[in-house]
């Protein structure tokens, strides 16, 4: 394996590092984040729609999204990690069909597992089990976008490639 190939692991390594720097953040930071996050959406959607919205309105809103928000991350880091993985394996290791859904899946279930079990020792955060069920449904998206696109390259190349 030449180090170029072994690079295609590196998007894959900083998605990895990434979750777990926010799994290390205690509850407070977390929501903290997240909570920004939300009233920042918000915002932006009342000041693009040019509502009227009371404060009390607002943070009702706030608060009645700010789970929803925060399993949408879970997803969306996971989709991440779920395409970097997949495209990993394609580049280095030419996986494709079920061994490379198989195999992305599982690497991407095992760090979910990883990272609920590394939430147990982080203050404030606990594991949850349907988060690990968010997540390996985002990886699961990601892995297929991952190989549709690799299939979409594939069949290009063999046109242009064709006599």
């Amino acid at each position: 394996m030449t180090r170029k190939r072994w690079l295609a692991w590196v998007p894959a390594i900083l998605i990895m590092i990434i979750i777990f720097l926010f799994s290390s953040e205690n509850s407070n930071e977390s929501s903290n984040l997240s909570g920004s996050l939300t009233k920042s959406m918000v915002e932006a959607v009342i000041n693009a729609a040019d509502l009227t919205v009371t404060s009390a309105e607002q943070e009702h809103i706030i608060e009645s999204i700010h789970t929803p928000v925060r399993k949408v991350g879970h997803l969306s880091e996971y989709a991440m990690l779920g395409i970097t993985v997949a495209f990993a394996l394609i580049y280095c290791h030419r996986l494709r069909g079920r061994r490379l859904y198989l195999l992305s899946i599982g690497l991407c279930v095992l760090y979910a597992s990883s990272d609920e079990f590394h939430q147990f020792f982080t203050p404030g955060r606990s594991p949850m089990i349907t988060d690990v069920g968010i997540d390996t449904f985002g990886a699961i998206i990601g892995i297929l976008l991952c190989a549709q696109i690799s299939r979409h390259i594939n069949r290009k190349k063999n046109v242009k490639n064709y006599p």
